[in-house]
């Protein structure tokens, strides 16, 4: 009975494994930005087409590059709501994955229906690229993004607020990592449901 409850519980964790984890900007064309000169908390409102789980929160690394006096760049998410979801301070140290850099948070689970806000935050003036949203196909995201728009709010680190008519453009600087939510599959459910018959018949039997 113990080993078939390992080997459901094996497969289950397998099927979460298999998701596998995605940034949300892939890319973007760096000649159609322009660099913005960035007070505040500066990024990109987004939703999302199904579940998924954020795990990491990350900051292009050439924010870095552009600004060689900065040491570090606090990056938030934030629901319509206005409650932060998640922050993670991002040093030139940090883990790099493609053009970010990452740091690991509290998972925070995120679903459609709703849109979210993803910020940029230094203190001081410093610079970011920017696409217009003439350049919306310049940004490479993946599948689940959708309503991409350019945010930003003066000040200090607070959730960066959807600029009107900037559909598909985006202040460069945050990004994220994260893994699909899985759906329980045919085979697991009825492997599950085996189990649990054999554990009855075997109770009865005593």
């Amino acid at each position: 009975m113990k080993r078939l409850l390992t080997l459901v519980m094996l497969a289950a964790a397998w099927t979460a494994g298999a998701q596998g984890t995605t940034e949300a900007i892939l890319g973007y064309n760096a000649l159609n930005a322009i660099s913005g000169q960035i007070s505040g908390t500066a990024g990109w409102s987004f939703e999302v087409t199904n579940a998924v789980t954020v795990t990491e929160l990350g900051c292009i690394a050439n924010v870095f590059t552009k600004n060689t006096d900065v040491t570090e760049v606090q990056i938030g998410m934030w629901a319509s709501s206005g409650t932060l979801l998640a922050s993670s301070i991002i040093r030139p140290t940090n883990s790099p994955v493609n053009l970010s850099l990452y740091g690991e948070v509290t998972p925070v689970l995120i679903g459609p229906g709703q849109t979210y806000y993803i910020g940029a935050y230094s203190s001081g003036t410093f610079f970011l690229d920017v696409l217009p949203p003439a350049a919306e196909s310049s940004v490479t995201t993946s599948p689940v993004i959708t309503s991409l728009a350019a945010a930003y709010s003066s000040g200090g680190f607070l959730s960066p607020l959807a600029l009107p008519n900037t559909a598909g453009a985006a202040f460069l600087g945050p990004n994220f990592l994260y893994t699909g939510v899985p759906e329980p599959s045919a085979s697991l459910l009825l492997g599950l449901g085996a189990v649990f018959l054999a554990a009855r018949r075997r109770i009865q039997r005593r």
